[in-house]
């Protein structure tokens, strides 16, 4: 995948192992065992896992499949109407080669969706899904039910494109191992509903602009305040690192002509990252978003000799006026921030938290996955540890990764299983909806596969 770095603690850390643009937040991989084991909540048929309250083709039990106008909802085949059918999240699988659609609130999830190769970011405009995907190519789809739209031809990104953010008419796409923003602006006008669709020839997109950050930049991730785009440059871990570590502004004054500021706004290293012992960590900025008119940051805090934390879970909150960065902790049960997203006036932090692998590389357990609430004041008020139960069944390893918030729920997509954790915010409070603590509903099976890892790259609320 793109800028989703690899973060992987092992036992002996070989010094091959570059972060590149090939993984997503935490790299949980293992060993798949022989014949078909199905996950929690996921039933074997015909040789494939499903989810039988979700599955149009095996709806309630195997075999059973639902009608064109349908939708398989709690087992049982209904037709779309009546709140049904109407997904406002969508999620992309990136090991499965599926986009799909879930229902907030009601966390309804929709029929998995062949789309791309291994998409890594999704995003609406007007009423076409644009999926960015791991062959380098930003492709088009029916909002309404996910399929591409025929005869209109793949856009060529830069290497390894990361993430996807929509303006019409423009369109941004960040390519981590290019080191370069493009800018793609929408051409075709909107016209009658056709197949699903007033775009059924595609949107028209054109690419007019590009910016170059430099080698070994990395760029990670964007957000926008008034005319400027500021991007997150994560830097080579496997190389380089002198060139991450650092957030760049872009002027979108005019959009087809995005200016570079190339003073780049260093972030604060060494004692400021209040490194473990023997540690010598770097800022690693990943995710940013824009919040109460300043830029919030969340920071993996890496050890580029290890590739795990090297410090505490970290935000870094930077005015931009001033340019003034100060550092908020996220508690003792946070490791390896990726994400963030404002939930009304507070702000919400996954962290996929630190992996350990055997000598064989197979994952043996995660430490502080977790999912942090601050308040009005930046100060941390809730915490959400996302773990195993510690006896009893089997459970995958969880990860916390990209997320959307709708309302005041958080739909959060899971590194290692495939899986979608729900949760809550309640005044102060995180509360968790589905995911693995007792007598909760099991997380949403969004991306799961028979064996091995899958990964939930992407997860977007849909206006």
């Amino acid at each position: 995948m793109s800028s989703r770095q690899m973060r992987m603690e092992q036992t002996t850390a070989p010094r091959w192992l570059a972060l590149t643009v090939a993984a997503f937040g935490l790299l949980l991989s293992g060993c798949p065992d022989e014949g078909v084991e199905c996950g929690e909540g996921l039933t074997e048929c015909s040789g494939e896992c499903v989810d039988l309250t979700s599955s149009t083709t095996d709806c309630g039990a195997c075999g059973v499949a639902c009608g064109p106008e349908q939708v398989c909802s709690q087992g049982s085949c209904q037709r779309c109407g009546e709140g049904l059918c109407n997904n406002d999240i969508v999620a992309a699988c990136f090991n499965t080669g599926q986009v799909v659609g879930i229902q907030s609130g009601s966390d309804l999830k929709g029929p998995n969706r062949p789309l791309g190769e291994r998409p890594q970011s999704v995003a609406a405009m007007q009423d076409v899904l644009l999926v960015l995907d791991a062959a380098n190519k930003l492709r088009q789809a029916r909002l309404s039910d996910y399929a591409p739209l025929p005869g209109v031809p793949a856009l060529d990104t830069g290497v390894a494109p990361n993430q996807l953010l929509v303006e019409d008419p423009y369109v941004y796409v960040l390519n981590s191992t290019s080191n370069t923003l493009l800018v793609f602006q929408r051409k075709t006008e909107p016209g009658p509903l056709t197949d699903g669709t007033r775009f059924p020839q595609g949107l028209g997109l054109t690419p007019v602009a590009s910016v170059d950050f430099g080698a070994n930049t990395n760029p990670f991730a964007m957000a926008r305040i008034g005319s400027e785009l500021w991007v997150t440059l994560y830097g080579n871990l496997g190389g380089d690192v002198s060139a991450g570590g650092k957030v760049a502004r872009v002027s979108l004054a005019n959009p087809a002509q995005p200016q570079l500021d190339t003073s780049y706004l260093q972030l604060p290293g060494g004692a400021a990252l209040q490194p473990f012992q023997g540690s010598s960590p770097i800022p690693s900025p990943s995710g940013i978003v824009a919040h109460k008119g300043r830029l919030y940051v969340a920071l993996n805090n890496l050890d580029p000799n290890t590739y795990g934390p090297g410090g505490p879970g970290l935000v870094a909150r930077i005015t931009p006026e001033t340019r003034e960065v100060t550092y908020l902790p996220l508690g003792n049960d946070c490791l390896n921030p990726g994400w963030l997203a404002p939930v009304a006036n507070k702000l919400l932090v996954s962290c996929a938290g630190k992996a350990t692998y055997d000598a064989s590389f197979n994952l043996v357990a995660v430490e502080k996955t977790s999912m942090v609430l601050l308040d009005e004041q930046d100060a941390v008020v809730s915490t959400q540890l996302i773990a195993c139960p510690p006896t009893g069944g089997t459970c995958a390893l969880p990860s916390a990764g990209r997320f959307a918030v709708v309302g005041s729920r958080a739909y959060v997509g899971d590194n290692n299983a495939g899986r979608i954790f729900v949760y809550d915010v309640s005044g102060s409070q995180l509360v968790e909806v589905r995911g693995l603590g007792p007598s909760k509903p099991a997380p949403i099976p969004a991306c799961q596969r028979e064996a091995g890892f899958s990964l939930v790259s992407d997860v977007v609320a849909i206006p």
